[in-house]
């Protein structure tokens, strides 16, 4: 179940982004910052997955979402993704960004199924390595 990250998980929530980034940490300053939301997944009262995104003024995006190893391919990822997606459209906010590592192919598959589409690709972004941009809404070039 879907759950908002509230002061009480902070523990937890920062044991799992170690996994993806051993310099981020979750503090009770940024969950009460305005831009910032936090949500994760629970299984038997066990959160096993995170995502966080930022609203900015009419848009949203998609900062980071991890699931422990052994509930991933489950639809736990899909069903994150798709709560942020409604967030989206109850805020009338006009789209949602993300980047992935170009390599990550398995994430790259469950965006394309919810519908983001690629707009760029920042080259060596993560040192060697390209990052692809993904949106989904209306893509406006300025």
């Amino acid at each position: 179940m879907i759950k908002k990250i509230t002061i009480d998980d902070i523990n937890i929530v920062n044991k799992l982004l170690q996994n993806i980034d051993e310099n981020e940490i979750v503090s009770s300053d940024s969950l009460e910052h305005p831009f910032l939301k936090y949500i994760g997944y629970e299984i038997n009262d066990e959160i096993v997955a995170i995502l966080r995104y930022s609203v900015i003024y009419d848009r949203m995006e998609i900062d980071y979402i991890y699931v422990i190893p052994e509930q991933q391919k489950k639809g736990i990822g899909t069903k994150l993704l798709e709560y942020v997606i409604e967030e989206s459209t109850s805020k009338k906010k006009f789209n949602i960004t993300l980047e992935v590592r170009k390599t990550n192919i398995a994430a790259r598959k469950l965006y394309e199924k919810m519908n983001f589409k690629k707009i760029l690709i920042r080259k060596n972004y993560y040192g060697s390595e390209d990052a692809i941009v993904y949106m989904r809404g209306e893509y406006h070039e300025g």
